[in-house]
Parts: C-alpha cells; sequence; structure tokens
C-alpha cells in the first residue's frame, strides 16, 4: 500500500483556543493532537490514536496552563511527526511551486531516513551523513542545501509548536561538512549585434516580448502575468508599466508578486510605447484585463514555448555577412546531429534581465536606480548580482573625476 500523505489538522472538538483536532500522518494513520494557547502562541502536541486519550490529554493540559505551567517537554516527538506539522501548517499555504519544493524535500530525502527517529536521537554525524550520501547520488550542493533548510525549518517548528526542547543538531554541522553553496553562475549577455540580429528573426509576439525585456529587464513571469490595464499608453511620451502580478508557472495563472518591493512602476520609452500600441490594435485581445502576450486562446504565452521561440529566433539569426549570429546552433557530430548546447554558451531569456542591467550601471545609473527598475529587495542585493558591473562603473567614474581634476587645470593654465 502506498504511503499517503499527511492531511491538514482538522478540528474535532473544543472550547475557545483549547482544541482537538485529528489528522492522517504519513503511515496513513488517524492521529489527535490537543492544541492550547500558551502566552499568545498556539501550541500543538500528538497525543495518540485514541480520541478518549486525546480528551484525557486536553483537560490535564487546561488543568496546568489553569496553573500557569505549559506541556511538558516530548523527548519522544518524532521527526516525522514534526514533519507532519510543519507540512499541514507552516507549508500548506504557500504557494504550489515553493510547497512542492518543500515537499519533495522532506517526502523523497529526509523522512526516508529520519521519519521514525526521536529528534532528540538524530546527531551531526547523521545529518553529516546524509549530505556525503547526496553528495554520492549526484545531487547539486545548492539541492542539498534546500534540504538542510527544510531540516532546520521542521526543527523550528517542533521547538515552538510541539514544545519539544533538544538540540538543533543540523546546527553543529562543521564548515567543511556543510553544502559548498556559491554564486550563481552568470548568465551570458547580449552584444549588441546579437540582440539585434536575434530581433530581426523573430516573429511576433515574441519580437516585442524580447524588446520588453531587454529594455525594462522584467523577469519572464512578470512579463507574461501583464494585462493591458498594467501599461499606460494614454501619453506615448509618458508611457509606463506597473509590475504587481506575475504568471505561474503551472498554468498560468494571475497571482501577486512574492514581495512588496518587487512591485513597481518602470517608465517605457516612447520607441516600446509605440511597439506596445501597434501589438495591441493586431491582438484580438486588448480589453483592460486581457493578457498583453498571450496565445491564440488569450491564455498567457508558457515559459517553455517562449524560451522555444528565442532558441528559434537565435538559430535562424544571421549577420550582414550572412553568417550564424550562433554558431554553435548549427554544429552537428559525426552522426549528423547536433551539438548539445551547454548551459550559458548562448544567451537566455533571463540574459535580457542581465544585459538590461549591465547596460545601466555601465552607463552610469547608480545602484539604487537599478534596484528599482530590476524589482531587488535593496540595492544590496543588486550589487551582490552585478558586483563586476558596479565595480567596474565605480572605478571608471573615480578615475574620470581624477583626470578632470588632475588635468582640467594643466590644460586652462596659461
Amino acid at each position: 500500500m502506498s504511503k499517503a500523505n499527511p492531511s491538514r489538522r482538522q478540528r474535532v472538538e473544543g472550547r475557545g483556543n483549547h482544541n482537538l483536532y485529528s489528522r492522517v500522518n504519513a503511515a496513513g494513520k488517524t492521529v489527535y493532537e490537543i492544541g492550547l494557547r500558551v502566552d499568545g502562541k498556539q501550541t500543538y502536541k500528538t497525543v495518540g490514536q485514541k480520541i478518549s486519550a486525546a480528551r484525557k490529554a486536553r483537560d490535564e493540559a487546561l488543568a496546568r496552563r489553569g496553573r500557569g505551567e505549559q506541556f511538558e517537554a516530548n523527548p519522544r516527538l518524532t521527526f516525522g511527526e514534526a514533519a507532519d506539522g510543519w507540512l499541514s501548517t507552516q507549508v500548506a499555504d504557500l504557494r504550489p511551486a515553493t510547497r512542492a519544493g518543500y515537499e519533495n524535500s522532506v517526502e523523497n530525502h529526509l523522512r526516508p531516513r529520519f521519519g521514525g527517529r526521536r529528534l532528540n536521537r538524530i546527531t551531526a554525524d547523521d545529518w553529516a551523513a546524509l549530505v556525503v550520501e547526496l553528495r554520492k547520488a549526484g545531487k547539486a550542493e545548492s539541492t542539498i542545501a534546500s534540504i538542510l533548510t527544510a531540516g532546520r525549518r521542521i526543527y523550528k517548528y517542533a521547538a515552538r509548536r510541539m514544545n519539544w526542547h533538544g538540540v538543533q543538531t543540523l546546527a553543529l554541522l562543521e564548515s567543511g561538512e556543510r553544502p559548498k553553496t556559491v554564486a550563481a553562475a552568470k548568465h551570458r549577455l547580449f552584444t549588441d549585434q546579437e540582440l539585434a540580429q536575434t530581433l530581426v528573426a523573430a516573429g511576433e509576439p515574441f519580437k516585442t516580448l524580447f524588446v520588453f525585456a531587454a529594455t525594462t529587464g522584467a523577469r519572464v513571469s512578470e512579463c507574461l502575468g501583464l494585462v493591458w490595464e498594467d501599461i499606460d499608453l494614454v501619453g506615448l511620451d509618458r508611457a509606463s508599466v506597473s509590475f504587481e502580478f506575475q504568471a505561474s508557472r503551472r498554468g498560468g495563472v494571475r497571482v501577486e508578486l512574492k514581495t512588496e518591493e518587487s512591485k513597481r512602476v518602470v517608465e517605457l520609452p516612447k520607441f516600446l510605447a509605440k511597439m506596445l500600441a501597434a501589438h495591441k490594435i493586431k491582438s484580438a485581445y486588448s480589453q483592460p484585463d486581457a493578457f498583453v502576450f498571450c496565445t491564440r486562446s488569450g491564455r498567457p504565452l508558457g515559459q517553455r514555448n517562449v524560451s522555444r521561440a528565442l532558441r528559434r529566433a537565435q538559430t535562424a539569426a544571421r549577420g550582414a555577412n550572412g553568417k550564424p549570429t550562433f554558431p554553435i546552433l548549427h554544429q552537428v557530430d559525426g552522426d549528423g546531429e547536433p551539438v548539445p548546447v551547454a548551459r550559458g554558451a548562448i544567451p537566455c531569456f533571463h540574459s535580457f534581465r542581465h544585459t538590461a542591467a549591465s547596460w545601466a550601471i555601465a552607463e552610469g545609473e547608480g545602484a539604487e536606480e537599478v534596484s528599482w527598475q530590476l524589482g531587488h529587495k535593496d540595492s544590496t542585493v543588486t550589487r551582490k548580482i552585478y558586483v563586476q558591473e558596479v565595480k567596474s562603473a565605480e572605478r571608471s567614474a573615480r578615475r574620470r573625476e581624477q583626470m578632470e581634476e588632475r588635468y582640467s587645470r594643466i590644460v586652462a593654465a596659461k
């Protein structure tokens, strides 16, 4: 029999905040929990599979609460029980993609190893062994880091919500035992010629989409989540776009951006405003709530289809001499099969964003301004991602100032 996924906690009975709950655990069995609000925080404790025992435990807990006492520590709490509670409460209401990532970490990596073990008996050596095992299985260091993040949050949930008083042994890992997270690989930027030749080879609506992304630096999900009421084209000299939503990767549903910092209004240059106005006139869907970049049925374009369209344009792109803009896309092996293109060998859609940011920094835009345009949390994030570009621009500015100060007086002297 396949293992059931843990269900959300369901209220069975209760008085005020002093409730009795049931849920189905990972083994497919119904277990009961009691909940009390202590010092303004809701605390839960798994009791067992009998409702009579749960009622007795609840009444005893209420009596202790009346005497100013809290739940007693639960040294028998298992990792699986803590994981069930965390998944059914803290993770249940997250975005689908985020929830799926956490569930994958727990169900495929953490529960099989630690599910039935008591939290108090999982040592730092156990966690170090898991890291070694994941590396041998070929998991990326970033994937391992994500799995351990889920583990840490389960520990935190157990301590805060389930009155567990043990040691979070994940924190005891030595630096050499931890995942070796490194800065994300830089995306390949477009050169001026590559961008121009790619746009010439692109068909609509993708050409307008690519120009929009390269000009605004918007993420692909932000571009595809736009509806016409987000774009102000009343005055082409004062056109702007408001980013508040994005298209989800699954199903093309329009959802709010994750953070308030991501929400922003970006000015549009006149040439792009004209392109968008022409695109709107040609579109079969131009009402205020219609997607700007959509399929023939009015749904937002899918990210995979956009990536395929970009690759088609790059394959068709040619220079003035007729030679391919991206020769690697035309190479074949000894059997006449296309040569695999390594990641980063040619620009991807996200390269529009990085190209826009890099050009803005090179042309003298400050990190604060670029941060606003990209929807970063603050300029620190921008500086971290574009550290070389920012440093280069700052050095160039300082050199110009120094040369101006040093030589202007000499040249002006008579």
